[in-house]
C-alpha cells in the first residue's frame, strides 16, 4: 500500500471513530441535559450525578472528535487568511503548523492526560461530591485517547501535504471537509 494509501485508511479510521462517537454521545448528553434541566426548572429536583454526567458526555465528545474535526477540517482557524493562499503555501502553512504545534501539543496531551488517568486510577479517584459519579480515570482516559486520535490525523495531514509538496499528491490536506481521494 502507498503512503497516500496507508494516509487514506488512518483518516477514514479516525474519521469513523470520530463520527461514532458522535452518534453515541451526542443524543445522550442532550437528553441527560434537558432531562435535568427541566428537573431543576420545573420539578425542584437536581441531581448531581447527571450534572457530572453531562460534562462526561461533553469531554467526550470534544476529545475523541477532535481528530475528526481536524481531518474534515471543521475546526477554527483563520480562514479569511487561508481561502486567499496558493495551494503550496497553504500546504506549507499546515505541514509546519502540525510540526511546531501540533504535534507536540499532541504528545503533550497523551503524556500528561495519561499520567493523569494513571494517578486517577491509583488512587480509586472519585467525585469530589458526595453524589458523584465513581471512577474518575474513565473519563480522564478521553484526554489521552483523543490526544492520540489527534496526533494521528496531524501526523496523516502532515505526511500528506508533504507528499503534496514534493509532487507526489494532487492537493493539499486537508481538503475542505473531506477525506482527499487523490
Amino acid at each position: 500500500m502507498s503512503v497516500i494509501g496507508t494516509c487514506r485508511v488512518l483518516e477514514r479510521g479516525i474519521i469513523w471513530i470520530g463520527a461514532l462517537v458522535a452518534w453515541v454521545t451526542l443524543i445522550p448528553l442532550i437528553a441527560v441535559s434537558v432531562y435535568d434541566m427541566i428537573g431543576r426548572q420545573f420539578f425542584r429536583v437536581g441531581s448531581t450525578a447527571l450534572q457530572e454526567l453531562e460534562w462526561h458526555f461533553f469531554l467526550t465528545l470534544v476529545m475523541l472528535g477532535l481528530g475528526y474535526a481536524y481531518l474534515r477540517d471543521a475546526h477554527v482557524r483563520i480562514d479569511i487568511v487561508r481561502d486567499h493562499l496558493m495551494p503550496r503555501t497553504r500546504a506549507w502553512v499546515e505541514l509546519v503548523g502540525c510540526l511546531l504545534v501540533l504535534i507536540p501539543f499532541c504528545l503533550i496531551l497523551i503524556v500528561h492526560g495519561g499520567q493523569f488517568v494513571l494517578n486517577s486510577f491509583a488512587t480509586a479517584e472519585g467525585a469530589r461530591a458526595a453524589l458523584g459519579l465513581p471512577m474518575r480515570w474513565i473519563i480522564k482516559s478521553a484526554l489521552p485517547v483523543g490526544g492520540l486520535l489527534l496526533l494521528l490525523a496531524g501526523l496523516s495531514v502532515a505526511v500528506r501535504n508533504a507528499m503534496f509538496l514534493a509532487g507526489r499528491a494532487t492537493g493539499p490536506a486537508p481538503a475542505n471537509g473531506a477525506v482527499q481521494r487523490g
